[in-house]
């Protein structure tokens, strides 16, 4: 980086990735950073093939992360991975940047999200030892096995039909007695065999000796407790935003996602933030990418008007 940027972009998932392309097509020098150590964020989870993108169908997240990695290259975009940053100055848009201080005209904010925890005893335990977060990835891990799933929407959903194929049984567990999840998917999990249905009912613990045995489960409406034999149980209950670096100084709403206008644009002026760490409407690459190139516009006017 020999010279400050117009534009500094935190995160290099789909969301990032668009804002930096549409930066450079609307003449910005942008600079993006990515604490990983490659771009892609949540694209380098999705196992399963995409459907729905258009002009890419059915390619893995990883697959597409790639065909988007190429266009970066062919505009001779600016990108740093595995970048340690310091100290954020959201006012001035500066952060410190493997040693260098670099300040920008605008910042956005496309840090993202995880994977939500249950935060009950046993998680942290057997983290990779009957504890997964993707039945996509390790499906064949307990291929043979009896499994559960937590959760009711479409990840959830997806994932029980997936350990289905190859496992003897599969436990989906769900807090209410209504799925998020799209109705073909809920359908087809309804008519699997091995797949069967624990409603309005919680996990509490997991438990087990070096690997999970098993779980207990609470009725929400009796609250009585009881067990159920698995030898993994997949975590699938959404999304939790990245923004411990903006606590305190940004609007957040509710649930912790940061709050934008129509235009991406945070409480701090200057500011925008894109993605999943701003709570979408729909979870998808394609939000993602339409996020980044309105929040690149609207700093491309705001230029233009000399703010």
């Amino acid at each position: 980086m020999k010279n400050d940027p117009d534009v500094l972009i935190l995160g290099g998932g789909p969301a990032g990735i668009s804002a930096m392309l549409w930066c450079h097509s609307l003449g910005m020098r942008a600079i993006l950073l990515e604490r990983e150590p490659q771009l892609g964020g949540q694209m380098l989870m999705m196992h399963h093939q995409i459907p729905d993108y258009p002009g890419l169908p059915m390619l893995t997240g990883i697959e597409m992360r790639d065909r988007f990695e190429e266009h970066l290259r062919a505009v001779g975009a600016e990108w740093i991975t595995g970048c340690q940053s310091g100290q954020i100055d959201l006012d001035r848009r500066s952060l410190l940047v493997n040693g260098r201080q670099v300040k920008a005209g605008a910042l956005i904010i496309a840090t993202g999200a995880r994977k939500r925890r249950l935060d009950i005893p046993g998680e942290e335990r057997f983290a990779a030892r009957g504890v997964s977060f993707s039945g996509t990835r390790d499906h064949s891990l307990y291929a043979g096995l009896p499994v559960s799933v937590v959760g009711g929407g479409d990840s959830a959903v997806e994932n029980a039909i997936i350990l289905s194929r190859v496992c003897p049984s599969v436990t989906l567990i769900h807090r209410s007695d209504r799925f998020r999840a799209r109705q073909s998917w809920l359908e087809e999990a309804q008519r699997t065999a091995n797949i069967s249905f624990v409603t309005d009912a919680e996990i509490v613990a997991i438990e087990g000796s070096d690997r999970t045995e098993r779980i207990i489960l609470r009725h929400l409406t009796t609250g009585t407790t009881f067990p159920l034999n698995t030898a993994c149980v997949f975590i699938k209950i959404g999304i939790t935003p990245n923004v411990e670096p903006f606590t305190g100084r940004l609007k957040l709403d509710e649930e912790n996602y940061i709050i934008v206008d129509q235009q991406q644009r945070t409480s701090i002026d200057c500011v925008y933030a894109i993605g999943d760490v701003t709570r979408p409407a729909c979870l998808s690459v394609a939000t993602a990418v339409g996020h980044g190139a309105i929040a690149a516009k609207a700093i491309s006017l705001a230029r233009l008007a000399g703010r």
